[in-house]
């Protein structure tokens, strides 16, 4: 075979693959089953929205995700396990604020930098906290709360979990009203609730979805929505600042972060399954039955943008409070 030829044939297979290559690195994402990390214990409110997007993900990517429960400092164990872990799409992590904005708040040595570890996909959903009490404390309103509490100061238990908004609720609430709870560290979310039904702690800042059933029945005394908005489920329940307290928002919120790094065709093959999702109808019933909301419009870009802006709002307010968060 002549120089020439040789040359014409080799050229010709090089052609041939790349004809047959795949347009996008993404086309065979995922080849193999997603980790889908939650920085939380099974059964609580970030653990129950895991497997509806872990379920709801799986179907529209055609491929298996997998929830893997890594419990612990508020989410902090989980998020440090996703940042470490290689960033090929395989590893994704259920973020939420306690872990991607408030963490270095409340702790100075985090692990990892909230912003340059993580590749930020979407805001998914997010929850309504209620401001609630024991109902034999003398308290029907929020102006009640503030006056009874600068007239008791440290009499008043808030109970939660440290790091989660249960916590962040009480320390902001006294930082914007001028009021002092003390605080009852609990190991998980179901006990606070317990004991603010048995009286042990008087004062409960806690995701609308779990407490709503035991506001209904009476066992809990809810005074205000801790968000911009009403929730549809208690449409007479003002707002924070309508009750006459200093504005505050505790709205949970939940996305999806992949460690630092995310090829950019993972990411948008990601972001285009997620935004599917959001706009499911069956999505949105499911979010119903748990107390949350869907993020209508995020991006990767808007999300990264949103981590930043409330790092500095938490890192800032920490700043001033009296008695330093960090353990």
């Amino acid at each position: 075979m002549k120089p020439v030829t040789i040359t014409r044939w080799l050229a010709a297979i090089a052609l041939a693959c790349i004809a047959t290559a795949p347009a996008s690195a993404d086309e065979g994402y995922p080849s193999q089953p997603i980790k889908l990390v939650v920085g939380f214990p099974p059964g609580g409110p970030t653990d129950i929205i895991a497997r509806v997007i872990a379920q709801s993900l799986g179907k529209e990517l055609k491929g298996s995700v997998i929830v893997d429960n890594r419990g612990g400092a508020g989410g902090i164990i989980g998020a440090e396990a996703v940042a470490k872990s290689k960033p090929d799409g395989y590893t994704l992590l259920v973020a939420v604020e306690s872990s991607q904005t408030r963490g270095q708040a409340l702790n100075p040595t985090l692990p990892y930098d909230q912003a340059k570890d993580f590749t930020y996909i979407r805001n998914l959903a997010k929850q309504r906290n209620l401001v609630v009490v024991n109902p034999q404390v003398p308290i029907n309103s929020v102006q009640e709360l503030i006056a009874y509490a600068k007239a008791n100061p440290g009499k008043l238990n808030s109970g939660g979990t440290f790091g989660a908004t249960s916590h962040i609720g009480g320390t902001l609430f006294d930082a914007l009203n001028g009021t002092e709870l003390t605080f009852v560290n609990y190991k998980g979310g179901a006990q606070p609730i317990s004991d603010l039904i048995a009286g042990v702690v008087q004062v409960g800042f806690f995701t609308e979805a779990t407490i709503a059933q035991h506001v209904k029945a009476g066992k809990i005394k809810a005074l205000a929505v801790a968000a911009p908005e009403r929730s549809p489920a208690f449409p007479n329940l003002p707002t924070v600042q309508e009750a006459g307290g200093k504005p505050m928002d505790l709205s949970p919120w939940f996305g999806i972060a992949a460690p630092a790094g995310l090829p950019s065709a993972v990411t948008r093959k990601l972001t285009a399954a997620l935004d599917k999702i959001v706009a499911s109808p069956e999505f949105l019933t499911q979010l119903e039955t748990l107390g949350a909301v869907p993020v209508k419009d995020s991006s990767p870009d808007a999300y990264a943008r949103q981590v930043a802006r409330e790092i500095d709002f938490w890192n800032n307010w920490a700043k001033t409070l009296k008695t330093p968060l960090a353990r």
